[in-house]
């Protein structure tokens, strides 16, 4: 998550907490970027030298500065402004105006269940990878994919028959996950198909041109993709030739979730 110079020093304020409480005296400032990546001591002359002029050491906003231009661009600086917002008196006010910062560098904030995450990017700490293509072992390919859901996950399938891969969904859904599914009203999914009722759910009767609707895709965090010929089925799984492929590019993702939006509405 890389920001601006710009946007660093305005999110100083919320982090030292002389504006939006907590307030975090020196030591503690030390403690919470420690937790972050940094190796910093607070001795008795205060906080750590930071190479300033005449040898002083800085203020408490001039160590918060220094350190946050140092993690842009890594992961952990996104998991930092996450702590900062739960952790706030005010949650909700701290998230609105660290979201008017955060916005025009491509990043917004969501809240789920009372906690606030930061999307836009790539939530993953790899290198980003824009398609990974899978042809064997692809039930446990969604399965590790599922897993990465923090915020939502969007299933919309022609045929749904794989228990595993529902069960996956029904624990992410337990644990606060937003799990919205929608599948085709046909009779192989009358016959065969798994429970989709126990979830936040949807029946489509017909695609939108008056054919089947035949969408195979599953949108995470509105940042990842699962898409291919792959049913969720047990033929699927065991039987027959399929392939998917795995895109994390939340351009992409937020097209797929405008288009799970059209055929549910």
């Amino acid at each position: 998550m890389t920001l601006s110079h710009y946007c660093i020093q305005n999110l100083v304020q919320f982090i030292t907490g002389d504006e939006y409480p907590p307030y975090r005296k020196g030591p503690e400032l030390v403690k919470l970027f420690n937790s972050f990546g940094s190796r910093d001591i607070y001795d008795e002359l205060g906080l750590p030298d930071i190479k300033k002029a005449n040898g002083q050491r800085p203020s408490r906003k001039q160590y918060v500065e220094t350190r946050l231009l140092e993690l842009s661009g890594k992961h952990e600086v996104r998991l930092l402004l996450e702590h900062i917002i739960n952790a706030a008196n005010d949650k909700s006010t701290i998230a609105s105006k660290i979201n008017e910062l955060i916005q025009p560098e491509k990043f917004g904030i969501l809240e789920n269940n009372g906690i606030y995450y930061i999307q836009g990017g790539i939530i993953d700490k790899r290198q980003p990878v824009i398609n990974e293509a899978h042809f064997q072992d692809i039930q446990n390919q969604i399965l590790a994919a599922l897993d990465l859901a923090r915020v939502s996950i969007r299933v919309l399938m022609a045929w749904f028959t794989n228990q595993t891969l529902l069960d996956k969904l029904i624990e992410k859904y337990n644990s606060g996950i937003d799990v919205q599914i929608a599948i085709y009203d046909d009779g192989v999914n009358k016959k065969h198909g798994v429970d989709i009722a126990l979830l936040p759910s949807k029946l489509i009767k017909r695609g939108q041109r008056g054919g089947l609707m035949h969408d195979k895709f599953c949108v995470i965090d509105n940042q990842m993709v699962i898409t291919g010929s792959y049913n969720w089925t047990n033929n699927a799984e065991f039987r027959n030739d399929e392939n998917i492929t795995i895109e994390r590019d939340p351009d992409q993702a937020s097209r797929f979730s405008e288009e799970y939006r059209r055929l549910t509405t």
